[in-house]
């Protein structure tokens, strides 16, 4: 018989490729949402297309509108809820635009949409539940015969064994593991999607939603939809997987599991903890002691044996301080993993966490991004490297964020005449880099030490300082002796080898320019 550690990974390599193909099939739902979010992207365009009301209510405005109407979707209502009484001026001169003559095809056009997206749902889930079911019948399957040609090869011998019928595999994939059916919840999923996107029609009605608008939101939904569908067909594939697996176990007399969390950072906790322990096959229950334990799941399971060959046998692990995939002892559980490859080891925990904020770094990367422009790492990769590997880079980073973020929300904070910044030559060549005031070369040398800025390239150094000007907020210093009015930023220069510097620039302002005064580094802790 061969050694066990062969099967333990012909067992994980199962798993993997059965949610790759899982994956595929996903992509393919995935496909279908995003043609159905172009339909009917294409389809509001005509009605909210440069529509900008002067009466449009606020997001929340709009929503809490909506949250006082029995039906939240329906456009009559809306139109009645805005006809009450009781509506401020805002809401009347709202409606008398929407009741306008003018309006009324639009208005036309809005409640066939709102009708053509229950029809575009439909068919939506009509193509997810036949994707689905056939993807789920092949799997069902391939799993149970592969998994006994693997059980009789592991014991080196044949036997023989029950065909499963498609009547068997009916009544599995009729099985509410979950508490629900996958078609009741892919037709729970694409419903709210449907009720949900008729509300934001409502609301880009309400708010005055340019039709850029209103299709970003569209698309957004959908996605969500998409990502809903993808879940479900990779949990549901784990399902069916196991209890297909479990099948054949009692086919062949298994009487006890172990269970097999995948080695890597991506594994739940709760898998971390059950990996390496052994149940017996009469107590097994998916989401308790057997995958799939949570969605997204990953886990597999492999028949017991003698704890003698266990002892000898191999299985695969990654090692995070080398990216590298290695052998360790079958019997290693997670915790040991972990204890030996991961924990005091400063990159592996770095990692680690990389890997569990993944969303919410995304997130932060988006915000970032957005704020900094071609100042933040150019890929999410390099984000979280930065964030979890380089400590003075990401509290520079994090910094130019703040600093540049609280110019948005207080505008008034901009400095006066900042997009016609001016800085005389004279200040770079006669006084940073050349001259003989030592003050001055003490601050060029430190721009040079810091940033590689000298007496070749200052210009370089200048376009910096007036190119940053509009992007962070200004402190005035008063009036000097000369009836000028004095700012002062802090702003933070990357470099000519991206090497970040907080870097404080005063600014000597009239009413109709402003310039350069003074520029040098300053640490900040």
């Amino acid at each position: 018989m061969k050694n066990d550690s062969y099967w333990e990974n012909r067992a994980a390599w199962d798993m993997y490729h059965r949610m790759e193909d899982a994956e595929q099939t996903a992509d393919l739902l995935a496909k279908v949402y995003r043609n159905s979010s172009m339909l009917l992207t294409h389809k509001a365009k005509d009605i909210f297309e440069k529509y900008m009301t002067k009466h449009g209510l606020s997001e929340t405005q709009a929503w809490n509108l909506l949250n006082t109407m029995q039906d939240q979707t329906s456009l009559e209502e809306l139109l009645n809820a805005l006809r009450n009484k009781d509506s401020d001026k805002t809401k009347q001169e709202l409606l008398r635009e929407l009741e306008a003559p003018a309006y009324r095809v639009r208005i036309e056009r809005l409640q066939d949409l709102l009708r053509q997206v229950d029809t575009v749902m439909q068919e939506v889930y009509q193509q997810e539940q036949l994707f689905d079911t056939s993807f789920f019948q092949n799997l069902c399957e391939d799993t149970y015969y592969h998994s006994i040609y693997s059980i009789q090869k592991r014991m080196g011998y044949g036997f023989s064994f029950s065909n499963i019928s498609q009547k068997q595999i009916s009544q599995v994939l009729s099985m509410n593991w979950s508490g629900s059916h996958y078609s009741q919840r892919i037709w729970k999923n694409t419903h709210e999607l449907s009720e949900t996107l008729k509300q934001e029609l409502l609301v880009s009605l309400l708010t005055g939603r340019t039709d850029r608008e209103t299709s970003e939101v569209i698309m957004n939904r959908c996605g969500a939809g998409a990502m809903q569908a993808r879940r479900l067909v990779r949990t549901e594939s784990c399902f069916l997987s196991g209890e297909l697996t479990a099948r054949s176990y009692e086919e062949c007399g298994i009487e006890k599991y172990r269970y097999l969390a995948t080695l890597d950072l991506r594994t739940s906790k709760i898998c971390r903890e059950l990996d390496g322990k052994i149940f017996s096959m009469k107590d097994r229950k998916a989401g308790k002691n057997y995958p799939p334990m949570h969605p997204w799941c990953r886990s597999t399971t492999i028949s017991v044996i003698d704890e003698d060959e266990l002892r000898n046998m191999k299985r695969r692990a990654y090692n995070p301080k080398t990216g590298r995939t290695e052998t360790v002892p079958a019997n290693m559980t997670y915790d040991q993993w972990y204890k030996k490859y991961v924990k005091g080891n400063a990159q592996a925990e770095a990692e680690e966490k990389s890997v569990q904020n993944a969303a919410s770094d995304k997130k932060q990367y988006e915000r970032y991004r957005e704020i900094l422009g071609k100042d933040a790492p150019k890929r999410f990769a390099d984000f979280q490297e930065m964030k979890y590997n380089d400590t003075e880079k990401w509290r520079f980073t994090k910094l130019d964020y703040q600093r540049r973020n609280e110019l948005l929300q207080h505008p008034e904070l901009k400095l006066p005449n900042a997009e016609n910044a001016m800085a005389a030559d004279a200040k770079f060549e006669k006084y940073l880099f050349g001259g003989s005031h030592p003050e001055g070369l003490a601050k060029g040398d430190a721009f040079s030490s810091r940033l590689g800025y000298d007496a070749e390239n200052w210009n370089s150094l200048k376009k910096q300082i007036i190119a940053r000007a509009p992007q962070y907020p200004a402190l005035s210093k008063g009036v000097n002796g000369y009836g000028k009015h004095m700012y002062e930023q802090k702003i933070i220069l990357y470099g000519l080898k991206g090497t970040p510097a907080n870097v404080v620039v005063g600014w000597s302002a009239d009413d109709k320019s402003v310039t350069m005064a003074s520029a040098y580094i300053k640490e900040v802790k």
